[in-house]
């Protein structure tokens, strides 16, 4: 279930190409990738980290905890997949994910999450490409204003893997 459309007919195609690059791609852990009220990992979160890291993408883990956190990731064995993971107590905020994004083109670093309000209205901030996994707690949750509205909306991590793979060839 895609909503928004990626080919813009007024753009060149030279231009929607650059459009079409994934530079590198930001995951939210919480209800994203990891469940943690079972302590089991998002059915299809090793399916689509391992064809990401089979095609060279890199891979940053930002969310919500502490050592908690960490411990999980490895005990879960994704910790391989990521070349940055941050955990932090407190709101999501700009200057957190400020680092990871593409100074080139910031629309090249993909922020896949679950939360309109915090994660991936972080990205849109950020002028990142935005993916909601409208699975679980926040499925409901809709966007308030334009910078909350997601660039892709998916309900499973299946669903993400197939858009990137189909929609943007990686």
């Amino acid at each position: 279930m895609l909503h928004t459309p990626f080919y813009n007919s007024e753009k060149s195609y030279e231009e929607n190409k650059v459009k079409n690059m994934i530079n590198n791609i930001i995951f939210d852990w919480k209800r994203t990738l990891y469940n943690p009220d079972d302590g089991t990992l998002i059915e299809g979160a090793k399916e689509i980290l391992e064809v990401l890291q089979h095609k060279n993408i890199p891979l940053t883990l930002i969310g919500k905890g502490n050592a908690d956190m960490y411990r999980e990731v490895k005990r879960l064995e994704v910790e391989k997949y990521f070349s940055n993971i941050i955990f932090q107590d407190g709101l999501k905020e700009n200057s957190l994910f400020e680092p990871y994004i593409s100074k080139d083109d910031p629309s090249s670093t993909f922020f896949i999450g679950d939360r309109v309000k915090s994660e991936l209205a972080v990205g849109k901030s950020l002028g990142a490409t935005t993916v909601w996994v409208r699975q679980g707690k926040f499925s409901m949750e809709e966007p308030e204003n334009e910078n909350q509205m997601p660039d892709y909306v998916v309900t499973t991590l299946i669903e993400v893997k197939d858009l990137l793979i189909n929609k943007f060839h990686i």
